[in-house]
């Protein structure tokens, strides 16, 4: 009984011990550690054509960052004949032959992709050169019957931070530290 009694008493004494440790262990993490607030903001990438016409000139485009972090901007354009009702014809308009186009900026690079790349990185809210001084109608263009020229710009933004963004995105890589893109 003298032995039981004794291995009682030791193995309360090192529940004791190892309950003391662990609650004390506890309390150090719970009282030393402060608590932390993880704050995640998601950033906007987007932009917006901006352009004039008149009813038959398509002149100064440009692309708006209108997102809130610096961004890399791409664009092309859509030439088409169209009716009022919406219907697109099978043939396509032949530029320099039933349009003519004058492009803007040096700073857009026409991709292998049929995309035109901005080689600078636009800030929140500013606006790139100019894309297209201006695209019109050819004269003698063969116009089917019941349709008119439709030109439509579009165009895409990708942060510009990290640079690896664009490129796995677009293709594109981002050279030297100002941050020029080439397609």
């Amino acid at each position: 009984m003298k032995a039981s009694k004794k291995l009682l008493i030791t193995l309360i004494g090192l529940l004791l011990i190892v309950g003391t440790a662990v609650g004390g262990t506890l309390a150090y993490l719970f009282s030393k550690t402060p608590e932390t607030e993880n704050s995640f903001t998601p950033v906007v990438v987007s932009c917006a054509v901006e352009e004039s016409f008149d009813g038959a000139v398509k002149s100064d485009v440009k692309v708006r960052n209108t997102g809130d972090i610096a961004a890399f901007v791409r664009a092309t354009f859509i030439v088409m004949w169209t009716s009022d009702s919406g219907s697109v014809h099978s043939s396509s308009p032949l530029e320099n032959t039933d349009y003519t186009v004058s492009f803007g900026s040096a700073k857009w690079t026409k991709g292998t992709d049929g995309f035109y790349y901005y080689s600078n990185s636009v800030m929140p809210g500013d606006v790139t050169d100019i894309f297209i001084s201006s695209i019109t109608l050819a004269d003698g263009a063969d116009i089917p019957a019941g349709y008119s020229l439709s030109v439509h710009v579009v165009a895409s933004a990708i942060q510009s931070e990290p640079s690896t963004a664009v490129n796995d995105a677009w293709g594109a890589t981002v050279q030297g530290a100002n941050g020029l893109i080439a397609p």
